[in-house]
């Protein structure tokens, strides 16, 4: 009875594995038909739905294959077969998964494709993913509730680590303030190479430098020759006025990165780095690099290294050069504002200090010749203008013996004296203009009466003004 008993167990056992074989057999088929583009790839997906109809999983994996050959109409058929085949049925959560995915890549309606995730979640609500991706998909309606959403799978899923998947979003939604914040709170050890990568530049373009260190020495540690983690290690390193680390990063970001293109802003940094070291060779050879490489679309302007340029050689005393960068500097920035045009003036003044004073009339024209230009196309600026050319004028005539500063402090005077509204720089310009014109008049002019009367003006203003009070009380 027993002998009997085991030979139809036997039976039973080859048969049910002749069919699980068969159903293997066809599902296989079919996956490599589907992957290799068979011509007769649609008789094999439908011989391998016939045999594994009742299997959802197989029958995702078939779905999941037409999704990776782009054949999206196939892909949702199978998808559906899957749901079909569920317990309970229509409702299988990776049928959901896969519907969600073909919206999302190939649809033009996010919401649709974070419905299908919705449900996903609903009918498995412990897998992180069907957050993940909803999250992902909605981040361009509201990143706020994307974020929420992922708060939402930290209570079904609590081994997941959310801050990271949150900042993930926000730095896909361009909001890289938001991104900052909820990168700061995670775990920097336990960050993949993709949210190092975010992490390392949300933190930089926000001003994090600290952080932005931190995370680009956990990334070089994954990749040593990452040119991004190299890259942001140096202008962090520079950032913070650590300018010798700064330096040690130059030889590995230029020499020992993997696909670097470098740019004109990778040579302009290099050039501040040298400029703060004072390895000033170094420094100009780098801003040269910088501007042989800048065009329209560069991330700095040629103006801008052209004015870094002016700024570094005037530092240096050598204004020949300097005036010839901050020419072409004016030249190249699209519009000028008035502290442009009382840069090159101010370069204008500080060249009559240094040389000796046989140029100094010249250097000193040509200042002033710059603040009247500055008026002229900045009317507002008129009385400030008028101000520097007599202070100009007046390092010509320091004993006022030619009386050329007088011109023009008449002017600031003129166009101050009655205005209402003065404020605090206003009435310190008048009061000084006063005091020339009153050291002017009893000095120069020899009339006690004219500089007793600008005298009473300047104490109306500053009643503690020592000079006026002693020309006021002379008998």
């Amino acid at each position: 009875m027993k002998a009997i008993k085991y030979l139809v167990m036997g039976v039973l056992l080859a048969g049910f594995s002749a069919t699980a074989n068969a159903q293997e057999a066809e599902l296989n088929a079919a996956l490599e038909g589907i992957k290799s583009q068979a011509p007769n790839v649609a008789e094999l997906a439908k011989n391998a739905y016939k045999k594994n109809k009742k299997d959802a999983a197989a029958l995702i994996k078939i779905g999941r294959a037409f999704y990776e050959q782009k054949d999206t109409a196939n892909a949702a058929q199978f998808a559906r077969y899957a749901n079909e085949a569920g317990k309970p049925k229509n409702a299988y959560a990776p049928a959901f998964m896969l519907l969600g995915d073909i919206e999302a890549a190939f649809g033009t309606d996010g919401g649709k494709a974070a419905g299908y995730y919705n449900q996903a979640i609903h009918f498995d609500p412990t897998n992180p993913e069907g957050y993940k991706k909803w999250a992902l998909v909605y981040r361009k309606i509201s990143p706020s509730q994307a974020a929420a959403k992922l708060q939402e799978m930290k209570k079904n899923c609590p081994s997941e680590d959310i801050d990271a998947a949150i900042a993930h979003i926000y730095m896909l939604a361009g909001d890289e303030k938001q991104a900052y914040e909820n990168y700061a709170k995670a775990d920097v050890n336990k960050l993949d190479k993709g949210n190092l990568n975010e992490f390392v530049r949300a933190s930089y373009f926000t001003g994090h430098f600290e952080d932005a260190l931190k995370a680009a020495e956990a990334g070089i540690k994954l990749e040593p020759r990452n040119p991004t983690f190299n890259r942001l290690a140096m202008f962090s390193n520079y950032e913070l006025k650590k300018y010798d680390a700064a330096k040690a990063y130059i030889h590995k970001y230029f020499n020992e990165t993997d696909s670097a293109k470098f740019s004109e802003y990778d040579h302009f940094y290099t050039a501040l780095i040298y400029q703060a070291l004072e390895d000033k060779a170094k420094m100009y050879e780098e801003y040269d690099k910088a501007l042989a490489l800048v065009n329209d679309s560069s991330m700095i302007k040629r103006h801008a290294i052209l004015k870094s340029v002016s700024d570094s050689y005037l530092k240096d005393q050598n204004f020949d050069q300097a005036l010839r960068y901050y020419q072409d500097y004016l030249a190249a920035k699209p519009e000028q504002n008035s502290d442009d045009i009382e840069g090159l003036a101010k370069i204008f003044s500080k060249y009559a200090d240094a040389v000796d004073e046989s140029r100094k009339p010249e250097m000193i024209g040509r200042a002033v010749a710059t603040y009247r230009m500055m008026a002229e196309k900045f009317p507002v600026q008129a009385i400030y203008a008028a101000y520097q050319c007599a202070t100009m004028n007046n390092k010509l005539d320091p004993n006022m013996t030619k009386s050329l500063a007088r011109p023009d402090y008449l002017k600031v005077v003129s166009l101050l004296e009655n205005k209402p509204d003065r404020d605090k720089s206003e009435n310190t310009m008048l009061k000084y203009s006063y005091h020339y014109l009153m050291s002017n008049a009893f000095l120069i002019a020899k009339n006690k009466a004219e500089a007793k009367a600008y005298a009473n003006k300047i104490l109306a203003i500053d009643p503690d003004y020592a000079p006026a009070q002693q020309i006021r009380d002379l008998k």
